[in-house]
């Protein structure tokens, strides 16, 4: 790292800087990485973990650029040899926890209270 920049960097925060994340530059917008998309390749990576990049990127003419960007940042997966696992149980355990929790409330559903299934 140059020295200038590190000069620079302590300049700023000796005047009160607190954020050590870049600052928004005006620029192009992303187009592809949009709630849309996003959602679309998390019902694809449901409904199929042994997906590629590449599989993903031919079904939602996505580059890899942001296809790489929406795994990682935004639904939090990363590849573990050719398959996406999530990095803290995030949407695959929270769909299987959801798939197990309405089984369990239908299985219940016929009784008049749940106030034995159920504690706060």
């Amino acid at each position: 790292m140059a020295q200038s920049k590190v000069y620079k960097w302590y300049k700023n925060f000796k005047e009160g800087r607190e954020a050590v994340e870049d600052e928004s530059r005006p620029g192009r917008p992303s187009t592809s990485i949009t709630d849309e998309n996003i959602n679309k390749i998390k019902a694809l990576v449901i409904g199929n973990s042994r997906l590629t990049i590449r599989d993903l990127v031919d079904i939602t003419k996505i580059s890899i650029g942001s296809m790489q960007s929406i795994l990682k940042d935004h639904l939090g997966l990363k590849i573990v040899s050719s398959r996406l696992v999530s990095k803290k149980l995030n949407i695959f355990e929270k769909q299987r926890r959801v798939n197990v929790s309405e089984i369990m409330i239908s299985d219940y559903q016929e009784e008049e209270s749940l106030s034995g299934v159920f504690t706060l």
